[in-house]
């Protein structure tokens, strides 16, 4: 499914959802408080994957996020809850240049540093996460009350994937054997190139810990239901970026030196620190929820 059509039906649902339940009449008199209530809800936020590469800090982004929920009433106003909640973020930065080196080998085997300049350079990531909440909630008594939560998610990454793009590339090759730096042929991977566009690949971000509170108000509807409106908040508790196991930003391929594909900067320590091992990948979203709750 296409990231524009999801997000195009997420807020559709979301409109569609705040008129259904604008038809439902609020019962004058608070309804008896019942144990059990099982939610379903719908989040449009403003996400990132929060890092800094290069002296960059990444961009703010958009996400949405749905979810269903089962809380059990401790007392009148105190709740357990715990769920299920499809969660989508992005992260993007944009470098006006990045640029590398390292040794390699080219066609006949001749060791030479291998030179590198992108112009343009930007990133963005992707990821669905299947986040697994544990929450502890207060609501005020009456027919419109006051609700706060707050708690925990365990966030398994469903998928992750990155997409990467340059305007232009120079590279060049740099032979210490014969103190000469070669600027062409381009067959040879040496030259000026046009505009990069990577396809996108696999990230393998980390499983994500976040803490998660929210609050706004809870209105009492007939037959048990009701509908919640607020704000929340999500941020990351642990390091989420990928191992960085010797992957390179971008490779030099002796067979078809033409072929360029960048790697992430998230993973990338081979030919350029991009990130340092102290640094941190978290996640970060916050924006509006809409939820529609029953009780039995």
């Amino acid at each position: 499914m296409k990231t524009n059509n999801i997000k195009a039906a997420a807020k559709s649902a979301i409109l569609a959802l705040a008129i259904v339940l604008a038809l439902f009449s609020v019962n004058g008199e608070a309804l008896a408080q019942s144990k059990n209530e099982v939610s379903f809800y719908l989040q449009g936020s403003f996400s990132k994957l929060k890092y800094e590469a290069l002296g960059q800090d990444s961009e703010m982004e958009n996400g949405f996020g749905l979810g269903a929920n089962y809380a059990y009433y401790l007392t009148e106003n105190w709740s357990l809850g715990t769920g299920a909640e499809l969660q989508y973020m992005e992260g993007s930065i944009s470098l006006p240049t990045v640029q590398g080196s390292f040794m390699t080998q080219d066609a006949e085997a001749d060791e030479f540093e291998f030179r590198y300049r992108a112009t343009n350079f930007a990133e963005n990531q992707e990821v669905y996460f299947l986040n697994i909440p544990l929450q502890v909630q207060y609501e005020s008594s009456g027919t419109v009350r006051f609700h706060t939560a707050a708690g925990v998610k365990a966030g398994l990454v469903l998928t992750s994937e990155y997409q990467s793009s340059a305007t232009s590339l120079e590279t060049s090759g740099f032979y210490p054997q014969y103190d000469v730096e070669l600027t062409s042929p381009e067959f040879a991977g040496f030259g000026e190139f046009a505009a990069i566009n990577n396809t996108e690949s696999e990230l393998d971000l980390k499983t994500n810990f976040v803490a998660h509170v929210e609050s706004g108000v809870k209105l009492m509807l007939e037959n048990s239901q009701s509908l919640y409106m607020g704000l929340f908040l999500d941020y990351g508790l642990n390091d989420i970026k990928p191992d960085t196991s010797g992957k390179r930003l971008i490779d030099y391929n002796a067979q078809n030196p033409t072929d360029f594909v960048f790697g992430s900067l998230l993973s990338s320590r081979r030919d350029i620190n991009a990130l340092q091992e102290s640094d941190e990948v978290k996640s970060l979203a916050f924006g509006i929820k809409i939820q529609y709750a029953f009780q039995f």
